[in-house]
């Protein structure tokens, strides 16, 4: 999820060559329900915070990692050892 707007998330998606959507939230609504503001985080504008979340199939987050960081990201090991453990 970016908080950019969802032109902006297409064209990236589009560039890259994902193979799935990157979630648009604007405006923060799905940032503040996580709880990942970061006030002026990129300048004088709100951003989201780096996070993971591992969510159940009844919808319960089970694990998540959180940093202030953008360019640290859990080990994908760490994620699967989440999964494993639900």
């Amino acid at each position: 999820m970016a908080v950019d707007p969802v032109e902006q998330n297409a064209a990236v998606v589009r560039k890259l060559g994902l193979e799935y959507p990157i979630l648009a939230d604007p405006d923060l609504a799905m940032t503040d329900a996580y709880g990942l503001r970061h006030v002026g985080g990129h300048g004088s504008a709100d951003i989201a915070r780096p996070a993971t979340f591992v969510v159940d199939a009844n919808g319960v987050v089970r694990w998540r990692d959180l940093t202030e960081n953008f360019r640290i990201r859990p080990h994908p090991q760490d994620v699967l050892r989440a999964i494993d453990g639900m």
